[in-house]
């Protein structure tokens, strides 16, 4: 699949993932599977905020859903690492950064 990378502002991609989020958790299950495997592809990128508002919409539709036991598994998943990094930039040195040592010891 061709890919496009742009650059938004993360208002614009919390408003629109969350609207994708929670109108495909209730069409099919094949939907609510492709939305939910892309959170967790894009989990790292998710502030605190947006992450609590994905669980709370689940929580909600979860009764609703036609992947219940799908959703089930990803709530669990998602309540594990709600407070995994927040990687606000994606840019990475091209090597570990190593601590200091102290060689005179």
């Amino acid at each position: 699949m061709n890919e496009i990378n742009v650059s938004i502002p993360y208002s614009f991609f919390k408003m629109t993932f969350t609207s994708f989020f929670c109108a495909s958790l209730v069409h099919t299950s094949s939907t609510s599977i492709f939305a939910i495997n892309q959170a967790k592809k894009y989990w790292i990128l998710m502030d605190s905020e947006l992450r609590k508002e994905i669980i709370a919409q689940c929580e909600y539709i979860q009764e609703y859903s036609k992947a219940k036991n799908t959703l089930k598994g990803f709530l669990g998943w998602a309540k594990e690492n709600i407070d995994a990094e927040h990687r606000k930039s994606l840019q990475r040195p091209l090597v570990d950064i190593l601590p200091a040592v102290n060689l005179k010891q």
